[in-house]
This record gives structure tokens, C-alpha cells and sequence, in this order.
């Protein structure tokens, strides 16, 4: 398998577990008591996917030729 579809696969991943967290997010918001701690955790772990991807992204685009 080449490097880019290995990127692909694992942007992939990453996306599907961010829209997971952020369903996760939304169910906690709207029980009587959400849980404030676990909220913070899954917005902490969606900000570092976030971070991963945009990296992941440049390394796509950016190819083998660094201009």
C-alpha cells in the first residue's frame, strides 16, 4: 500500500472518530446532568485529531516535491 492511501486511510479514521466524539458531546449535553469532565476530555481529544489532521493534509498535498 503507498504512502498516500495510507494517509487517506488514516484521515479517514480520524474524521469518523471526531464525528463519534462529537455525537457523544451532543448525547452528554442533553442528559439532566451532564457529565462536565467527560465533555472537556472528548473536546481535548477532538482538538488534537483536528491538529493530526491538518498535518496529515499538508503531508497529502505537499507530495514529494517540498517547494
Amino acid at each position: 500500500m503507498g504512502r498516500n492511501k495510507k494517509l487517506r486511510i488514516r484521515l479517514n479514521s480520524l474524521r469518523q472518530r471526531i464525528t463519534d466524539h462529537q455525537i457523544k458531546i451532543a448525547l452528554e449535553r442533553q442528559r439532566t446532568t451532564p457529565n462536565a469532565s467527560l465533555i472537556r476530555h472528548w473536546a481535548v481529544e477532538i482538538k488534537a485529531w483536528e491538529h493530526t489532521v491538518e498535518r496529515l493534509e499538508r503531508r497529502l498535498t505537499k507530495g514529494k516535491h517540498h517547494d
